[in-house]
């Protein structure tokens, strides 16, 4: 079963984005590629962030949650909306996402330091699509935090948006350069860990989802977090997006993935993990079992939902 789902899904990620498979361990100066906005797209750029000014004062709907570390050396920053992680490589900080934009982005970096971390430190930040959600906040690190980072995420999510038009709001907040290309399978060393790539397109068409280790005093475990959770109800996206969760199931299974993460993390997935007693084990280590029937389980069920919410027909799973 598990040979079919494989060899059906890299059909489809072949054809999309022509991503091989590697199963390599590559450095970050092997990885790096350094490539900028082509100049008709920084012009698209310049153009939207004139026409987006916010005005002065401003201030979003939502709110930071209360950083927290979740692990030895994982820990999580975010808002009540969109979240990221930050790994402890032992060299240097490896970031999960970046949020919405600048404000989302300084109260990261706020909410590391209360934590103890320097967010200077960043030496790589992956991105999991191209959804202003996710890379919305990487020039402003680039530019005041960590100037030196590298930025990694899929050629496909990166062609896209080079093709975003001005209307397009969040336009402005892209990348202004990628330097690591991750194609499926990819590991990047970092320190003394590594994160590797997963393609899962449907949610977007660049969407890659990653796995790592993490350390729970000292023992080692290992976290998948899925790239995207909601789908268009359009016939093409549903079974791309079907066959990546079923993809990313091999593919964690294989890895000993125990521990199941959210980028849309809200307060109440971290609530029992803060009401911890001591000597009680972290709740955020599931099982491998569970990674699949209950982690893995809820992206079908909201696959199901918006099926059903576009008056189509969800395909069995």
């Amino acid at each position: 079963m598990i040979k079919k789902i494989l060899l059906s899904s890299l059909i489809l990620f072949i054809t999309l984005s022509c991503s091989r498979i590697t199963t390599e361990y590559l450095t970050v100066d092997k990885a790096i590629v350094s490539l900028k906005v082509p100049e008709a797209a920084a012009k698209l750029s310049d153009y939207s962030r004139e026409v987006t000014e916010i005005p002065p004062g401003y201030r979003p709907p939502y709110r930071s949650i209360e950083p927290i570390k979740l692990f030895d050396n994982l820990y999580f920053v975010g808002t009540t909306v969109v979240g990221a992680f930050i790994i402890d490589s032992g060299d240097g900080l490896i970031m999960l996402d970046t949020g919405n934009g600048d404000t989302d982005a300084e109260m990261m970096v706020a909410d590391m330091k209360k934590l103890g971390l320097d967010p200077s430190d960043i030496k790589v930040i992956f991105i999991s699509h191209e959804h202003f959600d996710h890379y919305g906040g990487v020039r402003y690190l680039k530019k005041n935090v960590c100037p030196g980072a590298k930025v990694a995420m899929s050629l496909t999510g990166w062609n896209l948006l080079q093709s975003v038009p001005p209307e397009w709001v969040y336009v402005g907040s892209r990348p202004e350069s990628v330097d690591i290309f991750l194609n499926d399978g990819m590991k990047i060393k970092i320190g003394n860990t590594y994160v590797q790539a997963v393609a899962t397109p449907g949610h977007s068409p660049g969407c890659l989802s990653y796995i790592f280790p993490v350390y729970e005093h000292g023992e080692k475990h290992m976290a998948g977090v899925m790239g995207g959770r909601g789908v268009w109800p359009t016939d093409t996206e549903a079974k791309l997006y079907k066959s990546s969760v079923e993809y990313f199931k091999a593919i964690a299974i294989d890895a000993g993935c125990d521990v199941g993460l959210w980028l849309h993390s809200s307060e109440r997935d971290f609530a029992a993990l803060r009401s911890r007693k001591e000597g009680e084990p972290n709740p955020l280590i599931i099982g491998k079992d569970q990674f699949d029937t209950v982690y893995l389980q809820k992206y079908r069920d909201s696959f199901r939902q918006m099926m059903e919410s576009g008056k189509i027909p969800a395909p069995v799973i």
